[in-house]
């Protein structure tokens, strides 16, 4: 497994981690993960989109079946992968 989504925090993805961490065992479509979001104006729907697909494709989410739309949710180890990327990150809130 390799860190390229974890590599590259940037605020928008530090927000979106944060959600997920938050609700670990929650399931997840783009939309509801977009929603959680929207107190973060910045937050844009193809940005949560896009992290998504990174985090399945490292396997780190994982696809929830039987949902007609795409609906995901975090792996035990995307949970532990996600923390401890927040807790390394050492940057303010608003860096990039």
């Amino acid at each position: 497994m390799t860190a390229t989504p974890l590599a590259r925090l940037t605020a928008t993805r530090r927000r979106i981690y944060a959600v997920l961490i938050a609700q670990p065992k929650r399931h997840w479509t783009v939309r509801t993960l977009a929603d959680a979001l929207s107190a973060h104006a910045s937050v844009k729907e193809n940005a949560v989109r896009d992290t998504v697909n990174l985090l399945l494709a490292q396997r780190l989410m994982e696809q929830v079946p039987h949902h007609r739309g795409l609906t995901v949710a975090l792996t035990a180890g995307g949970e532990q992968a996600l923390t401890v990327a927040l807790r390394r990150d050492t940057r303010p809130e608003g860096g990039h």
